[in-house]
C-alpha cells in the first residue's frame, strides 16, 4: 500500500482539518508511491493549498510516508497492520474488534486503502470509529470502481454517507471521487439518501473514493446503516 498523487493531494487540501491534532494512526504503513516527475508534480500542485515543499522534505530513506505527513502538518502517524513486516507499531487483525486499550486513543484515523482488503469490512470500519476520539477526524482513500480483483470490495458512496454521517453522526468534510488517470478531476459526491438507486454512477476506468469527516463530541444512537435508496 502507498500514497500516490491522488491521496497526497487529498491530504494536502484537508490539512486545515488536522491542525492541532496530537496523535494519528493509519491502517497499513504507507509507502511513498511518487518519485521523480510525479513527486515534482505534487510539490507544484501543493502550492495551490499554501504549501511550499521540496522533494527532500517529503522523502525518507526507508521509502515510507511519515515525512510526507509531517511536511503537510499532520500529527505523528502510527500504523496498524496484521503483521510486523513493515514496521507498524500496532499489530492487529482488523477482522476482529480492536482492544479496548485503543478505544478513543487517536485524534486522527486514516484508512489508507486498507478496509477493502479486510473480509469483515464492517468490523474494520467499526474499529476505525472505536479508535477515534470525540471531535477527531476520520479520513479514507479507497478503491470505488474499476479495480476488479484488487481487494475483496469496492466501496460506494453509501459507506461514507450512510455509515459515517447518518449512522454515526459525523460531520462530512469531503466526499469525492477521482479517476486514477486524471488526479485533478475531483467530483464531489452528494448524500445518496433518497436518490434513485442511491445516486448510482457509471464510471470509466479505476476511480478512488475519498472522504474526510469529524466525529461528534456526543455519540448518537447507533443503528446499522442501510443503503440510501432503501430509506
Amino acid at each position: 500500500m502507498g500514497i500516490s498523487l491522488i491521496p497526497a493531494m487529498f491530504l494536502a487540501r484537508n490539512a486545515p482539518h488536522v491542525q492541532g491534532l496530537a496523535r494519528g494512526i493509519i491502517l497499513g504503513r504507507q509507502k511513498l508511491h511518487m518519485q521523480g516527475r510525479k513527486l515534482d508534480r505534487f510539490v507544484k500542485a501543493a502550492t495551490l493549498h499554501g504549501f511550499q515543499l521540496t522533494t527532500d522534505r517529503l522523502t525518507q530513506p526507508d521509502g515510507f510516508t511519515e515525512a510526507l505527513f509531517a511536511a503537510l502538518g499532520y500529527p505523528p502517524m502510527e500504523a496498524m497492520d496484521f503483521t510486523d513486516k513493515e514496521g507498524a507499531q500496532h499489530i492487529h487483525d482488523l477482522n476482529l474488534p480492536v482492544p479496548e486499550a485503543l478505544h478513543e486513543r487517536f485524534d486522527l484515523v486514516i484508512d489508507g486503502g486498507t478496509t477493502e482488503h479486510i473480509f469483515y469490512i464492517g468490523q474494520a470500519i467499526d474499529n476505525c470509529h472505536a479508535m477515534l476520539k470525540p471531535g477527531g477526524v476520520m479520513m479514507g482513500f479507497v478503491a470505488c470502481d474499476g479495480w476488479f480483483g484488487h481487494g475483496f470490495f469496492q466501496t460506494g458512496p453509501d459507506v461514507p454517507w450512510r455509515y459515517w454521517h447518518h449512522a454515526r453522526g459525523y460531520q462530512m468534510l469531503e466526499v469525492s471521487i477521482v479517476p486514477r488517470l486524471m488526479p485533478r478531476l475531483i467530483t464531489p459526491i452528494e448524500d445518496p439518501t433518497g436518490q434513485p438507486r442511491g445516486g448510482e454512477r457509471f464510471l470509466k476506468g479505476p476511480h478512488m473514493l475519498l472522504f474526510a469527516c469529524r466525529k461528534p463530541l456526543t455519540a448518537v444512537p447507533y443503528r446499522p446503516p442501510i443503503q440510501g435508496h432503501y430509506v
